[in-house]
């Protein structure tokens, strides 16, 4: 075998290597439970256990007539649609990791997912 054939070989290897490490690390643990907390104002109006849910919608209104609509689709959680003018609720997208928020500040909503993880997000010395 020639030099090229062993790395052609090691580079598939280490490609190998790497999606199982990034699968084995992004991978949502069995028995870890993740709720979606819905607060409006500040207020908890809602927790659902992501878990027992595989396809909802909900449809927050405000006080003042604006609303907001959550979706919920197999462990994960979004925005969908709002009225709101900027939508940077809508932009943020799916939620499917503890510790992730999406915040509609004209609405006062805001979605988070609230469970364990043994992911580290940031160190600090």
């Amino acid at each position: 075998m020639n030099i090229n054939k062993y790395i052609t070989l090691g580079l598939i290897m280490l490609t190998i290597l790497s999606i199982t490490a990034s699968y084995l690390i992004n991978r949502q643990e069995a028995g870890d439970k993740m709720v979606l907390e819905i607060r409006q104002d500040g207020d908890l109006i809602q927790q659902i256990d992501l878990s027992a849910v595989r396809n909802k919608q909900i449809k927050i209104t405000g006080q003042d007539g604006h609303y907001n609509t959550v979706e919920i689709k197999a462990g994960k959680a979004r925005v969908k649609d709002a009225d709101c003018p900027n939508q940077i609720c809508v932009k943020t997208g799916w939620l499917s990791r503890p510790g992730q928020i999406s915040f509609c500040a004209p609405n006062r909503l805001m979605i988070s997912i609230k469970g364990q993880s043994d992911q580290v997000d940031t160190t600090t010395n």
